[in-house]
């Protein structure tokens, strides 16, 4: 399915977001401090959260077991982002794991979802 004009920015957003968890993934245990996100990084891994959660809550009201695993998700990134903030390496591999899979997430199943709520709802106001 062609992705949203609504969706778009946040799909190339998490493109470098999933080639650096891939790199952690991936990285020998000695490799991966070279590849500790940057402050910058993890502030505009921030922003694109921040966004997300404005731009999608009103859809997201309507699917409750989808917004908790957003929230939930968004949440533990956060923490680990924290713990990355104050220079715990040992959070790095969790942080990789965890940014993948929601990366996964939205693209594979939340964005599907919203995209076929956005289809219907523009469906109904055509019926009008």
């Amino acid at each position: 399915m062609k992705r949203s004009p609504a969706l778009i920015q946040f799909s190339r957003e998490h493109h470098p977001a999933l080639v650096l968890a891939k790199r952690i993934q991936h990285a020998a245990e000695h490799e991966r401090a070279a590849l500790m996100p940057t402050p910058a990084f993890l502030a505009e891994l921030e922003s694109h959260f921040a966004a997300e959660e404005i731009q999608f809550a009103p859809a997201l009201a309507a699917l409750p077991v989808l917004a908790a695993r957003f929230a939930g998700e968004h949440a533990r990134l956060r923490a680990l982002m924290h713990r990355l903030q104050q220079g715990e390496l040992a959070a790095l591999a969790e942080f990789g794991e965890t940014l993948a899979a929601h990366v996964r997430f939205e693209e594979r199943e939340l964005f599907m979802v919203l995209q076929e709520q956005a289809r219907r709802a523009g469906e109904q106001s055509g019926s009008h």
